[in-house]
């Protein structure tokens, strides 16, 4: 053999090494990230029990409104949460997916974990928001065995059908995950031949599926998926998970290299094909608390995380101390428990900013993991009618909003000086300033009318700063940036 084609053998082997090697390392990556969705069904699937309660005790949180929502949105609520179904705010939902079924291998259900929920649907339903199945499958042998088999497939979109229209549901939510790209298009096909299946059974009904936050493997076709179903629920959470190396934010909005909520959110608007329309942002209501070598922010972690409900990550961050990172604009606390421990989680302000980047980019609205997850608590609702909803009966001739109004600062950013803009129109309303960690810098009270005040930064050092206006149930937040 020659020295050229010695070189031309060598040089191939390489490659071909350098490929097994990337695919098991993406196959490896796929194994040890699981999502939260699957970390808590195998946690809750150990106690082999249903916590759901369909009993009725007491009337739901709300179930009629005199708002509109102006986004979809979309809240995974999850078998064990038993009866925290009463305590939803309907007039702020428009889709429940009640999570969930387990399919297998074949098409077949494994486990329907208390479904139908009936009280749920029916109550639900009287309040306008329709209710659909989740089906999951976190295995990717089991997926490639039903994907690659139509008589499975469609033994699976049968039952679902069925299933689906006997419960008086409304659609399915379809949560595969670990998908192989050699099931590409098999994916799709099920997907199209599942919404034929719905349209033709329960028109009007709707074909969701949950998408990765980054497509590792290229395995999901985004742009058939999206023409093909209702819509893509984008998982944006778990950046970092639970058994992760580094500690660090759950959805950071922006920064901490190169996958964050907004990469993700671009990545699908170019992949989609600008199916705006077809894109739900998910969004958190937990957190994770790793045991870290350090305080510092990101520090190794020594052990796997603990998830942590918006409900118990917000009280505990108040007892420790709230911090926020400036780069993701996520918050976070940190104690000592046998060494360190760090929690990063989301909460009213770092949703916002999420719920920004949606109307932003005019995407189909936003989906919750997890309903319940907030407890008795009002501020993540407040959130999303603040955000999302237009109230007829509140406005006044000039179709203006008649609590108040908001405007952007400016200059922003800023150095030392910028004009904040408001309309007030129910008496003692207040102005705050707060910094990136929350901290109150300054509070004031205004009766009915138009403002204009310069807010004078030139005592505070460079960053990000916050300027809210609330009336007692609803509030308006702006970022402000200051630079010196």
């Amino acid at each position: 053999m020659n020295p050229i084609t010695l070189l031309k053998h060598n040089v191939t082997f390489i490659v071909k090494k350098f490929s097994v090697l990337l695919a098991l390392l993406i196959m490896l990556k796929g194994q040890d990230h699981k999502s939260i969705h699957q970390v808590e069904m195998e946690y809750y699937k150990s106690f082999n029990s249903s916590s759901y309660n369909d009993n009725q005790t007491s009337l739901p949180r709300s179930t009629v409104t005199n708002e509109t929502l102006d986004r979809a949105v979309f809240g995974y609520y999850p078998y064990w949460m038993g009866s925290a179904w009463l305590d939803l705010d309907y007039s702020l939902l428009s889709t429940i997916a009640y999570f969930g079924a387990e399919t297998n291998s074949t098409g077949g259900i494994d486990d329907w974990h208390s479904w139908p929920p009936n009280n749920l649907i029916s109550t639900a339903h009287s309040a306008g928001v329709e209710v659909v199945l989740t089906v999951t499958l976190f295995n990717s042998n089991a997926i490639s065995s039903l994907l690659s088999n139509a008589n499975y497939r469609q033994n699976l979109i049968t039952t679902l059908v069925n299933s689906v229209s006997s419960a008086g549901g409304d659609g399915v939510n379809i949560d595969f995950e670990g998908l192989p790209s050699s099931q590409k298009e098999n994916m799709v096909q099920f997907i199209t031949d599942l919404k034929t299946a719905f349209d033709s059974a329960i028109p009007g009904s709707q074909v969701t599926l949950a998408t990765p936050a980054v497509d590792w493997s290229g395995a999901w076709d985004y742009d058939q998926l999206a023409i093909n179903s209702d819509g893509l629920m984008i998982m944006a959470y778990d950046y970092h998970w639970s058994n992760g190396p580094t500690t660090g934010p759950v959805s950071p909005l922006t920064g901490w290299g190169t996958y964050n909520v907004t990469w993700t959110v671009n990545d699908y608007m170019t992949w989609s094909g600008g199916l705006n329309d077809k894109l739900i942002l998910g969004c958190p209501y937990y957190g994770y608390d790793w045991p870290a070598e350090s305080s510092s922010a990101g520090a190794n972690t020594t052990g796997s995380a603990t998830s942590k409900t918006y409900s118990v990550a917000e009280p505990l961050a108040q007892t420790y101390g709230k911090l926020r990172d400036n780069d993701s604009q996520s918050p976070w606390y940190r104690y000592q428990s046998s060494g360190w421990h760090q929690c990063w989680y989301d909460d009213s302000l770092s949703l916002s900013l999420k719920y920004n980047l949606v109307n932003q980019y005019d995407l189909q609205g936003i989906g919750i993991w997890a309903l319940g997850y907030d407890g008795d608590n009002t501020e993540l609702w407040n959130a999303i009618d603040e955000k999302f909803t237009s109230t007829s009966d509140l406005e006044d001739e000039n179709n203006q909003p008649s609590t108040f109004q908001l405007l952007t600062p400016y200059p922003n950013p800023f150095n030392a000086t910028t004009t904040i803009r408001f309309k007030v129109i129910k008496p003692n309303s207040i102005l705050q300033i707060l910094d990136i960690h929350g901290r109150l810098i300054e509070s004031n009270q205004y009766d009915v009318g138009n403002y204009e005040v310069q807010w004078d930064a030139a005592e505070y050092a460079s960053g990000i700063y916050f300027v809210s206006l609330s009336n007692g149930s609803k509030s308006h937040i702006q970022k402000m940036t200051l630079i010196k």
